[in-house]
């Protein structure tokens, strides 16, 4: 009689989520006439990073990726910064023998808005400058060291990218924030 009861609950429990993965999803309108009905519209960006938890920037984005959009030979380096088990990993690299051409890559998955303004306090003043097409929103800026930054928003995760803009001074510093911030959130991403 037990194994009864378990069996009842069991199909009616599958029964319960087959209905309900039948809700509430997308309808289809009918066609008028015999027009066909309109394509659905593309999936927008993934806003979910689909990385286990705990994960690190060097386990996702290698030094080949990041010297292929600098021209230049790059080396994965430590990164002393890097707390990926609280979800905020970091991760640098840099061409061996080469004085500061060190790019450091960090983020903070879920810091949302505050993470995102708050990088400006390093900023110098009246070098923050809004950039499109990559993330929610960026910028880029002036670091008082001397190393150029973007910040990327793409839902709630936050990514900061800083170089030195001399040692890559061939590459335009607003185009090479954009490729190296979009290559580690294609990573993040997938």
């Amino acid at each position: 009689m037990k194994s009864w009861r378990i069996s009842s609950a069991l199909v009616l429990a599958a029964s319960v989520a087959t209905f309900m993965s039948g809700c509430g999803g997308p309808k289809e309108s009918p066609a008028a006439g015999n027009a066909p009905a309109k394509a659905e519209a593309a999936p927008a960006a993934k806003k979910e990073i689909t990385l286990a938890k705990g994960w690190e920037i060097k386990d996702v984005l290698s030094a080949e990726e990041v010297g292929a959009i600098t021209g230049e030979t790059m080396a994965a380096v430590p990164s002393p910064e890097s707390k990926a088990a609280e979800g905020r990993p970091a991760a640098a690299y840099e061409v061996a023998g080469k004085m500061m051409s060190q790019i450091n890559f960090s983020a903070v998955a879920g810091g949302g808005e505050k993470e995102f303004e708050g990088h400006k306090q390093w900023a110098n003043a009246g070098s923050v400058k809004d950039v499109s097409g990559i993330g929610d929103k960026a910028y880029v800026y002036d670091v008082m060291t001397g190393a150029a930054a973007i910040v990327v928003l793409q839902g709630q995760d936050v990514v900061r990218v800083d170089w030195q803009p001399k040692t890559y001074e061939k590459l335009e510093k607003v185009d090479l924030g954009k490729k190296l911030a979009g290559k580690l959130l294609e990573k993040m991403y997938k």
